[in-house]
């Protein structure tokens, strides 16, 4: 047993100064930053072979092409993770009897913002000018509503 035990350690201990290498699940902008409106780098296209550097919250920086920067975590597919496409209902099926699981799990490790972030927070003026463009008025969710044809309901709370 102690054989086994210490034969595991090794082989996780082998692999942890290693990057990890995987493709990407969908075309994307590879950014300069972790931040979705963060300068774009280069376009990758859909299964360009990525070797992940590091990762920070919903965020993992790649390098591809000789390029580095960040694209998004869920649209990293890491090589050791096989795609289930092909999967038939009845190897699902045996691996929910076998294991009570069915091996589906989505986890992304975001959080909140770190004091850096806080302290250095700015307003942007664009941005906010963008969101006053998405006010619906009274009269504006009338005329659309009349253009519909919607009519108009009073449902009641539910207890």
């Amino acid at each position: 047993m102690k054989r086994w035990i210490a034969m595991l350690l090794l082989a996780c201990a082998g692999g942890a100064g290693a990057a990890e290498s995987g493709v990407l699940a969908k075309a994307g902008e590879l950014k300069q930053e972790p931040f979705a409106d963060a300068a774009t780098v280069v376009e990758l296209p859909a299964a360009a072979p990525v070797e992940v550097l590091a990762r920070q919250g919903a965020w993992m920086k790649v390098s591809s092409g000789g390029q580095a920067g960040w694209v998004r975590l869920l649209s990293v597919r890491l090589a050791g993770v096989p795609a289930r496409a092909g999967e038939s209902g009845l190897a699902k099926a045996a691996n929910v009897a076998l294991s009570g699981s069915s091996g589906t799990a989505v986890a992304t490790g975001v959080r909140g913002l770190d004091k850096e972030q806080i302290a250095n927070a700015a307003p942007n003026p664009v941005e906010a000018a963008k969101l006053e463009g998405y006010v619906a008025t009274d009269a504006k969710a009338r005329s659309f509503a009349q253009a519909g044809p919607l009519v108009e309901q009073t449902v009641p709370y539910l207890q």
